[in-house]
């Protein structure tokens, strides 16, 4: 079964009369809030030109700003036991600059999907750069007693190990890119009587259509050779997942290592939290920040941008946001036109 990954229609972007999404429309919300941003501020000198932004922005050493990110972060976060953590990347499809022979930028996320939150990223060069960028995201944050979830694209050895290293479990999609695991464990799963399978089902209802997932756990690895490079590895999933749509059933069947023991239920938990990642970050950062679209290129500027929008998320979904029974495009509005909205989102109300 084939998933698009083509961003959202253009359309969609314009949306967004409150957004401020570049460095013009940054200075006039200063100039609207000034008043109120002088609770905070001194401003000796007023609200900064368009331009000033763009020359800061641009000089601000990203790599700073990231590492301030990730203490926040962990000051913030919850504790992980037991919850799944997704790590997967992302291009800023505009971000290139010909002129300066610079490549968009990707941008590899660990998203909890318990708190909707952002807990670290880091940038690539580009998309097959992540192999190398996951195991340094890894080692930024503290995920001891988590389930670390990626796709195809981090089912490597060197990651396996970073993940068990660090104090976690891990959840890999096996696909082609192994293709002697992948036969291993469909091997596995054809060979292997059901009623020695741990099962667990769901059932889901939602925009019109009905998706049963149907998960399956093997704990014994006989099947699967050079089991023992492979970190930590305790068991093999299979999902297989039916949807009923109103034309007929698209039936996709997708497989899974762990360093997991027999904990199928956990399992098909982190399995679904993964795709949290695709519909809660990366949709809302394109709809509704704008960053599929954004012009920001030059200097340091586009990935500095890409950390101030997951900075703004984790602060629209964090426990004070949630408080407001909105979505998230809303509470944004709500931060750009309520002072109070935006002083009980920041924690200064």
């Amino acid at each position: 079964m084939h998933f698009s990954t083509a961003p959202p229609p253009a359309a969609l972007f314009d949306r967004r009369p409150h957004a401020c999404d570049d460095w013009e429309t940054i200075r006039l919300w200063g100039q609207s809030k000034e008043t109120w941003l002088r609770k905070y501020c001194a401003l000796p000198h007023g609200i900064p030109s368009a331009s000033t932004f763009r020359r800061f922005f641009r000089r601000v050493d990203a790599d700073a700003l990231q590492t301030a990110f990730h203490g926040w972060m962990e000051d913030m976060r919850e504790a992980l036991d037991g919850q799944s953590i997704a790590v997967d990347g992302k291009t800023a499809r505009r971000s290139f600059s010909r002129a300066d022979g610079k490549g968009a930028i990707h941008v590899v996320s660990a998203w909890m999907n318990a708190n909707r939150m952002v807990l670290g990223q880091i940038k690539t060069g580009e998309k097959s750069n992540e192999i190398t960028a996951i195991p340094e995201l890894l080692n930024l944050l503290e995920i001891k007693n988590a389930i670390i979830t990626i796709d195809a694209m981090g089912c490597q050895k060197s990651i396996a190990e970073t993940i068990r290293k660090r104090g976690a479990d891990y959840c890999l999609a096996v696909k082609e890119n192994q293709p002697n695991l992948l036969e291993d464990v469909r091997s596995t799963f054809g060979k292997t009587p059901e009623s020695s399978m741990l099962r667990h089902a769901t059932r889901e209802a939602s925009h019109g259509r009905l998706e049963i997932r149907h998960y399956a756990q093997i704990t014994d690895l006989s099947r699967i050779r050079l089991a023992q490079e492979w970190e930590g590895l305790e068991s093999v999933v299979r999902v297989e997942s039916h949807r009923v749509l109103p034309d007929g059933v698209a039936t996709e069947t997708r497989y899974y290592i762990s360093s997991r023991g027999a904990d199928v239920r956990r399992l098909a938990g982190a399995i679904r939290d993964h795709w949290g990642v695709e519909n809660r970050l990366h949709y809302v950062l394109d709809v509704t920040f704008g960053e599929v679209g954004s012009r920001i290129r030059k200097g340091e500027g586009a990935e500095n941008m890409a950390i101030l929008r997951r900075l703004a998320m984790n602060f629209l979904n964090g426990e004070n946001g949630r408080e407001l029974k909105m979505s998230v495009r809303r509470r944004r509005m709500a931060a750009a036109f309520d002072d109070a909205a935006l002083e009980k989102m920041l924690g200064l109300g």
